[in-house]
């Protein structure tokens, strides 16, 4: 098997991640509803991806992220409505369940949905069938169910917040993503294919020096693969070196914790979030879920450091260094603290 797709985020050669891409190879080929578990970071979305890409089915991954959706919007997002439904509702809509047809339905952070949303999302799982809102009749659609959560969701079912019934249909394969604290090893290898990745393709490639990989090796990474992608993608933008050294992470890991680098108070902070929300094309309510905050909180760090809008990633890139993001997905850093 090649690396390349999202199967080449999924890099390492310690024991947990070669027995993770075993299973992978041998589950992606059948039906059976996966539940992918792991810490925040960890990779989960690009397990669910590389289980798309081996399962040989004709359609396309659709994604929905639980925790950006609330009751109201649920069943809408994923059931689809008819034209006329409700007000505002001048079209319709054929729903993620829909969309899904022949491929896969990734649901992020399923843990995160609520009792009453769980009981209608445990009938269109079993039956493949739903009914649009305002819609006459039943639709059916051929998706495979993949899940993913950071939360141990037989606590939940232990403590009422999860149904059994729906985690023994979600959970037939359950796969589990390792943090970084349980493939130190991997660490390396990550480093250098980040550093690779947030290279621009007409810029001379970085290497990183024997110490700051040692330097990385040694830290808590409670963000985990992703953290250490941020970590590295920023520190690739701000060096002005052709060898990142252990001063160059130290430095923005500084940043990330509060402290200041030689781009100025901020400029990193400013960085990594317009990343973010670049990423997530400036959904601001996908973007305050995937990085755990109110989008109250959201709106007031954009306010602070003093973002105005859409595409500015590269022209900040420039402004602090020659070196530019070639994409906001690579260049994602940790989100900025509250001041």
């Amino acid at each position: 098997m090649t690396e390349r797709g999202y199967w080449a985020g999924l890099l390492g050669e310690s024991d947990a991640m070669q027995r993770l891409r075993a299973m992978i190879r041998k589950v992606a080929p059948t039906n059976l509803p996966v539940l992918i578990q792991g810490p925040t970071g960890a990779g989960k979305e690009l397990v669910a991806h590389a289980l798309h890409e081996l399962s040989g089915r004709r359609g396309v991954l659709v994604a929905c992220n639980i925790c950006a959706l609330p009751d109201a919007l649920f069943e809408d997002a994923l059931f689809g409505h008819v034209r006329g439904a409700f007000s505002g509702a001048t079209d319709q809509s054929a729903g993620l369940m829909l969309e899904a047809d022949g491929g896969t339905l990734f649901l992020d952070e399923i843990g995160g949905l609520s009792i009453a949303m769980q009981a209608k999302l445990l009938r269109a799982i079993e039956l493949k069938q739903f009914r649009p809102i305002g819609g006459p009749t039943e639709r059916w659609s051929d998706f495979r169910v993949v899940a993913a959560t950071h939360e141990n969701l037989r606590e939940g079912v232990a403590a009422g917040r999860f149904r059994l019934d729906l985690l023994q249909r979600i959970a037939a394969v359950p796969l589990h993503v390792p943090g970084l604290d349980g493939r130190v090893s991997d660490i390396p290898l990550l480093a250098r294919h980040f550093a690779a990745q947030a290279t621009p393709a007409d810029a001379a490639p970085l290497e990183i020096s024997d110490a700051a990989l040692r330097y990385l090796k040694e830290q808590q990474w409670p963000g985990n693969v992703r953290q250490l992608q941020h970590v590295i993608a920023c520190a690739v933008i701000l060096t002005d070196h052709p060898i990142l050294s252990r001063d160059d992470l130290a430095s923005v890991m500084e940043a990330l914790d509060g402290g200041e680098t030689p781009a100025g108070p901020n400029a990193v902070e400013r960085m990594q979030l317009i990343a973010v929300l670049d990423h997530h094309g400036w959904k601001k309510a996908v973007v305050a879920a995937d990085l755990g905050v109110h989008r109250v909180t959201l709106s007031r760090w954009i306010k602070r450091l003093g973002i105005s809008g859409p595409g500015v990633v590269k022209l900040h890139a420039e402004e602090s260094h020659p070196r530019s993001i070639s994409d906001g997905r690579d260049a994602r850093c940790s989100a900025p603290r509250e001041s």
